[in-house]
């Protein structure tokens, strides 16, 4: 469902909706047509009735439907706009393309542990059953994905998305401040979280079903990212990466305290 409810005052159900106008200068504007068919169609949406606005950098209003037509719902602010403040401790990931149902599950289930940007890269041993599809058009699905997530958990900061031709061109996208973990089955240490400090975002690299080629691992060491493993079973391509920001968002949560 790319629409959320919740209960407001335990009286009202509010669907939740992302738009980038909610930030402009206007407290009227227009849902975009997939926001406001979803609303009129599937939901069933009335003048009048409220509904709560994120616009996925962290401001989040609610607004009241003021008109409907058979594609477009107009509505109008009705409060002053709330800011979430970012976190300091940012999780970043970079992923390989994998297998279509299993990317959107990894993405899916990452979008709800909170992590903030994902590195989309085409890694050497490739799938070849999404070997030659255009990562552009690939992620298009992804983007409705992490809306749906925000929507559903209440995170008003969409996660980003960018994708990259190799393991090497995501790299080079990374803050070199950042703590940067390799996830390997090969790996000779095994993670901990003591070793992410206090005030550090932390970057993790994950591989595809076939793992990282050698040429990849070159790369990783010639860098000095930090290879690890997470145990003796070895976990599935889109398993591992949820494995490992869910222990990370654990620990962060934990130093907020």
């Amino acid at each position: 469902h790319l629409f959320s409810s919740y209960s407001y005052n335990n009286q009202v159900r509010i669907h939740r909706v992302y738009c980038k106008s909610l930030s402009g200068p206007n407290k009227q504007f227009d849902l975009d047509e997939p926001q406001s068919r979803h609303l009129i169609k599937a939901l069933r949406i009335k003048e009048n009735d409220v509904v709560e606005v994120f616009d996925g950098m962290g401001d989040v209003a609610k607004c009241i439907v003021i008109k409907l037509t058979n594609k477009l719902c107009s509505v109008e602010r009705t409060e002053d706009i709330r800011s979430d403040t970012k976190s300091k401790a940012q999780l970043k990931a970079i992923i390989p393309i994998i297998k279509k149902n299993n990317f959107n599950f990894m993405l899916q289930k990452m979008s709800e542990i909170g992590v903030n940007s994902f590195l989309v890269y085409k890694p050497n041993n490739i799938d070849q059953s999404v070997a030659k599809k255009d990562i552009s058009n690939f992620l298009d699905k992804s983007k409705e994905i992490v809306i749906s997530v925000c929507k559903q958990c209440g995170n008003n900061f969409l996660p980003s998305i960018s994708s990259y031709s190799n393991l090497e061109s995501a790299m080079d996208n990374i803050d070199k401040k950042s703590k940067i973990f390799a996830f390997d089955t090969e790996a000779t240490k095994f993670f901990t979280q003591e070793e992410i400090a206090q005030d550090s975002s932390v970057t993790i690299v994950t591989g595809p079903e076939s793992g990282f080629s050698i040429n990849e691992l070159d790369f990783l060491e010639a860098n000095e990212v930090d290879i690890r493993y997470l145990g003796k079973n070895i976990l599935r391509s889109e398993t591992a990466p949820i494995v490992v920001s869910a222990i990370i968002k654990n620990h962060f949560g934990r130093m907020n305290k």
